[in-house]
């Protein structure tokens, strides 16, 4: 069905596996770059997540983890289009043989309020995180990188990856997890998939130490990278921001940069300080940070990497832009390909 022959109330519906038959890592990045681009030129009408917090997170963790419950909303003017995006996140959940982070993006068309399609927000979610990753990278890892060190090999531990090998020459891979098989399975089929040798570190310090890029990837609730850890010319990829990594790391290394100031002071400094991101009142501020991507360092107000011998940081946790952003990629690309299945919900 082309979009001319829908009635009102039908909608596309698209699979996790046809995300990842649509969406390459190429275009996902490109998606990104452009989304903190609308970011930094006001193009974009969001919200910081709605944060529906299951648990109690002063109580020690139940069995399966602090349970959240969020949405995030975007509109981005260019594309016309609005997204909310609906996740569920319980850290522990692969216990019981579920994902730990679930999500649906709810694609909807600006010009007439009207539903467009529900996609896989899980993938998108990944694919994403993975894109802001490289979206810091790209302006603050060395342009020659070769070795990165993936901490926490599930799936975005993969994405992360695979932004990663668009920009730069790798030659190796060194991986670390907990669990030694989720390493020998991310080992097989990132050779497989991408001709990358992987190498399975015994710890985290082994692998942050030889890494021009790390990736720190993991559930762990308390830090398990350190800035001692970390050579010069070092930059670290903090994709849950200070749980696992160490907030030591925020001033310690030459620049510390975060996505937006408008998301990412939240749980610095604002209402989710001590329920995501790991830090308690106090910690850190905005004084410790020296600049944002979409503001500041993309529009050239300050620049990304000076020298090679600097070590950076980038975190960000996620904004709804980019689930909007790429969500509408992916729609797009759908209809393109015929692909998803139209459901009538009215």
């Amino acid at each position: 069905m082309s979009p001319a022959d829908r009635r009102a109330g039908e909608i596309l519906v698209v699979s996790r596996e046809e995300v990842a038959g649509l969406l390459t890592p190429a275009a996902c990045l490109e998606r990104c770059l452009e989304t903190f681009g609308w970011v930094g030129d006001g193009s974009v009408v969001q919200t910081n997540p709605v944060n529906l917090y299951v648990h109690d997170r002063s109580q020690p963790e139940p069995p399966f983890g602090h349970g959240v419950v969020q949405a995030f909303p975007a509109m981005i003017r260019p594309l016309e289009r609005a997204v909310v995006k609906w996740l569920g996140s319980y850290r522990q959940n692969p216990r019981r043989n579920l994902p730990a982070i679930s999500a649906i993006d709810l694609v909807t068309d600006t010009e007439t309020g009207m539903p467009l399609a529900l996609i896989d927000g899980t993938s998108v979610t990944n694919l994403r995180t993975g894109g802001h990753a490289g979206v810091g990278a790209k302006y603050l890892a060395r342009p020659d990188s070769e070795v990165v060190a993936i901490i926490g090999c599930g799936n975005e531990g993969r994405t992360h990856l695979a932004m990663m090998r668009e920009l730069f020459p790798l030659s190796r891979v060194i991986a670390f997890d907990i669990a030694p098989e989720q390493v020998e399975r991310f080992a097989t089929e990132v050779e497989a998939s991408m001709g990358l040798p992987v190498e399975a570190a015994s710890s985290v310090e082994a692998a942050a130490a030889e890494a021009d890029i790390v990736c720190a990837v993991t559930t762990a609730p308390q830090p398990v990278l350190f800035s001692s850890w970390t050579r010069p010319g070092t930059h670290v990829c903090a994709a849950t921001g200070f749980r696992d990594v160490d907030k030591a790391c925020a001033r310690e290394f030459d620049k510390w940069v975060v996505g937006w100031y408008g998301r990412d002071l939240e749980w610095i400094e604002g209402p989710e300080v001590g329920k995501i991101g790991g830090l308690q009142a106090g910690d850190l501020s905005r004084a410790d940070i020296y600049a944002d991507i979409a503001t500041e360092i993309m529009p050239g107000v300050k620049p990304g990497r000076e020298s090679a011998a600097e070590r950076t940081i980038m975190t960000h946790m996620g904004m709804p832009a980019l689930d909007c952003a790429v969500a509408s990629l992916v729609y797009d690309l759908a209809l393109q390909a015929g692909a998803g299945t139209w459901i009538s919900v009215f």
